[in-house]
């Protein structure tokens, strides 16, 4: 097949992809920290608030989704589908990189893989930092590949400048992509021509000197994209207006009070569990052992992309004393990367010992290929996507993410049919509206089911993390009662940070609503003067 022949095929499955990422895709009710990320993508553009514009965490995806301008009510739709579009420059990346280094097949067997895995699609489907993370990611290990192929440009080389660029850009994307950085540097130590006998400290620096071009060029453009953020983080904490870059989850043992070792220990089970739900045991198995085959027939690509994973997932595995599996976003592209390289390269070495002439250009081999592939595609992939288009609440996923997108505090069920029947209640005077007082853990994403100018005049006090403003949330509380002759309370009653025994008022419970899998149940009540 021609080159240029591939291109439709090609171009189809990245359209699937994007259908599959795309389609129904607010089924699943907004996650706490999308909510968080839109908020601050509305005003991202003003430019009034420095600490806003230039502290690293999850910066890019707020400049991204705020080239959208998600209005209010829409936000959730702009933001997810923003994302989902972003996620495919990982999917071309990914097809790309196995294109080069195990040829067609090992092109569109890691499209595939890649357009309908769960772990992908799950993630791609959320107005968060993680799937921009992921495509970035993938794009540096593909920038890296191109760099040591033009290497004989020298320091004019355009790919080492894109690599060290694309290095930045992932880091300002989330902070947990500060080890692909090293990817340039692993692409120039495994995918040199230099014949190693031995590797010994002489051997290395030989590469390096060698190399040292492309890498000075990669790491002055990667050093020239982080600078002002750096110079941002530097002035800040000179003059005493410290920024948070890092938080406590992704502080060892800060979270949870575990020691390093058990942290590693949990991490490295998070990460078995994860691929094996979401990807199902069969193409994990087949991970692994692509890993053994890869560094059997074609050690420095398998050296390459095995370590560029393992570059992805170390800062979440080693760090995160608090792990979401979207941390683990980030490696998935790779991953697959090495199974199509595998299952590739099988294709190969058996169709040398095969003497079968093929038949519509299909060798016997490839036909095999394609009948596991469509088993694992009918097996695992096609009910979860039909599950995340159409009742999210059957997808099979790890436990604790069940928890965190379903039942905990910040997930919109239960918000979304309260914030519906709000409008509904009978308005208060003398405001005219319908008085509400959040007292939930994720208040601020009810907004974006509330038109700003509606009948429901919603409040979100702050009551602090320990709890330790409830007395003002009282306060506030009486004040509302004593003004309007109607005030309603949405509140958790399990929810670890406010003290509801704290309020002075009395309060008659109007409606409840339940969260999926024995989660935390949201009240809406009605608050009366407490004579």
């Amino acid at each position: 097949m021609k080159r240029s022949q591939e291109i439709l095929p090609t171009a189809l499955l990245i359209l699937l992809a994007f259908f599959i990422r795309a389609h129904s895709i607010q089924a699943l009710p907004p996650f706490n920290d999308e909510s968080l990320h839109i908020r601050r993508a509305e005003i991202i553009y003003k430019f009034t608030d420095r600490n806003l514009n230039m502290t690293l965490g999850k910066l890019l995806s707020y400049y991204w989704i705020g080239l959208f301008h998600p209005a209010r009510l829409d936000a959730i739709f702009v933001g997810r589908t923003a994302s989902a579009l972003f996620a495919l420059l990982g999917l071309a990346a990914a097809y790309s990189t196995a294109r080069i280094l195990f040829g067609r097949v090992g092109g569109w067997i890691t499209l595939i893989l890649a357009a309908f895995s769960p772990f992908l699609i799950f993630f791609d489907r959320l107005a968060l930092s993680d799937g921009l993370t992921a495509a970035l990611g993938m794009l540096v290990i593909w920038a890296s590949l191109l760099m040591m192929r033009r290497a004989n440009y020298g320091k004019r080389c355009p790919l080492a400048i894109l690599a060290g660029f694309l290095s930045g850009l992932v880091i300002v994307s989330k902070l947990l992509g500060l080890p692909m950085a090293g990817v340039p540097l692993v692409a120039v130590f495994t995918l040199n021509h230099t014949k190693i006998r031995r590797i010994n400290f002489q051997t290395l620096w030989q590469i390096l000197r060698t190399h040292r071009d492309q890498l000075m060029t990669a790491y002055v453009t990667f050093g020239l994209v982080m600078l002002p953020f750096i110079w941002h983080i530097v002035d800040r904490t000179i003059t005493g207006k410290y920024v948070n870059v890092v938080n406590n989850n992704l502080i060892n043992g800060a979270a949870e009070e575990k020691s390093p070792p058990q942290v590693l220990i949990d991490n490295l089970h998070s990460l078995w569990s994860a691929n094996w739900v979401l990807h199902g045991s069969f193409l994990w198995i087949m991970m692994l052992a692509g890993v053994a085959f890869l560094l059997w027939k074609r050690p420095r690509e398998g050296s390459y992309l095995i370590l560029s994973t393992v570059l992805a997932w170390s800062m979440s595995v080693v760090f995160a004393a608090d792990l979401s599996t979207r941390y683990l976003t980030l490696g998935v592209l790779p991953s697959l990367v090495i199974v199509a390289g595998a299952i590739s390269l099988a294709i190969q070495e058996i169709a040398k010992i095969n003497i079968e002439k093929p038949a519509l250009h299909v060798t016997m081999p490839e036909r095999g290929a394609i009948a596991v592939l469509l088993v694992w595609l009918v097996w695992i992939p096609l009910p979860f996507i039909n599950h995340a288009w159409n009742d999210p609440t059957k997808l099979h996923l790890p436990q604790a993410d069940q928890w965190e997108y379903f039942g905990n505090f910040g997930s919109g069920y239960g918000l979304i049919a309260a914030a519906h029947d709000m409008e509904t209640l009978p308005r208060s005077e003398p405001s005219g509206r319908v008085q509400v007082i959040g007292l939930v853990g994720s208040c601020h994403q009810i907004r974006l089911y509330l038109d700003e100018y509606g009948p429901v005049k919603l409040e979100c006090p702050f009551f602090g993390w320990q709890g330790e403003f409830m007395q003002d949330v009282a306060n506030l509380v009486d004040q509302r009662v004593a003004e309007e002759s109607t005030v309603y309370l949405l509140v958790e009653p399990k929810l670890r940070f406010t003290d509801l025994s704290m309020l002075h008022v009395r309060w008659e419970l109007i409606h409840s609503y339940p969260r999926p899998f024995n989660g935390m149940t949201v009240e809406l009540w009605r608050a009366y003067p407490n004579k």
